[in-house]
């Protein structure tokens, strides 16, 4: 990230950046295609909580195995925590996200008792968002990613720690952490392409702009970068145990 932290640029500044940057990455990574059918929106939600802090792999095992026991998530709330630790062991912090996911469709229980597509997308996104915020262990890129991948909203965009170290690297804004950067940034996302930046800037952190020696040499935005340290010299990464850790699972493929 920047050294020195500046104000944020207007709104419209950061539109016309991130509409350049969209740009640049499509040329390098295509433009993402949904699936025909979208997740269901309570399974897409305790698939993001299963995915914090552990690898795609693992994250999907536990969200299968889960669901193979328990096809309707909503059931969980009659299931005690330690059943549901030890389904979603492989996933790492199990303990912890049990009780999240016990508590949390317990809630939806009593605050969404119709928690499907339809009446969630009758909801405005700021609005939506900010009342599933309100679920325990759940906060604005789960929130997001329920608006983006299971209702088809193109214009939510969930910041994960990959696009908030490379928004700020590159100096489309200065926050401090992924929330932050979603509250700057949620309303200057062009129009109708959250899902298409969100994926690509994904792939953008994870192949070149890595949080340890990032690939400058290769990255398609170069010469728009704002980060004092870039530079164009190469270098050889040699390959290290657990460079796979990433922060969710492909939830377009849940």
């Amino acid at each position: 990230m920047n050294k020195h932290k500046v104000a944020n640029p207007p709104v419209g500044s950061i539109n016309t950046k991130l509409e350049t940057i969209r740009r640049e990455l499509r040329l390098v990574f295509g433009v993402p295609e949904r699936k025909a059918l979208l997740p269901d929106p309570l399974d897409l939600l305790i698939a993001t909580i299963l995915s914090q802090n552990t690898n795609d792999i693992n994250s999907h095992r536990a969200y299968t195995n889960l669901k193979k026991r328990f096809p309707n998530f909503m059931t969980l709330s009659k299931v005690k925590p330690s059943v549901i630790e030890n389904l979603i062991r492989v996933g790492g912090i199990a303990k912890r996200k049990s009780k999240v996911i016990s508590k949390v469709v317990s809630q939806l229980e009593s605050e969404f008792p119709d928690f499907r597509r339809r009446s969630l997308a009758k909801v405005e996104r700021n609005v939506l968002i900010a009342h599933l915020c309100r679920l325990d262990g759940v906060g604005y890129k789960t929130a997001a990613c329920v608006s983006l991948f299971a209702l088809g909203d193109d214009n939510a965009f969930p910041v994960d720690t990959h696009i908030h170290r490379i928004l700020n690297r590159v100096g489309v804004l200065a926050t401090r952490n992924p929330d932050q950067t979603y509250e700057t940034i949620r309303d200057s996302v062009p129009d109708g392409v959250g899902y298409e930046l969100h994926l690509n800037l994904i792939k953008f952190g994870r192949k070149v702009c890595t949080a340890v020696r990032p690939r400058c040499f290769e990255c398609p935005i170069y010469a728009r970068c704002g980060w004092e340290k870039k530079t164009r010299q190469t270098f050889q990464v040699p390959p290290k145990a657990g460079s796979k850790k990433i922060d969710f699972m492909h939830l377009e493929e849940v």
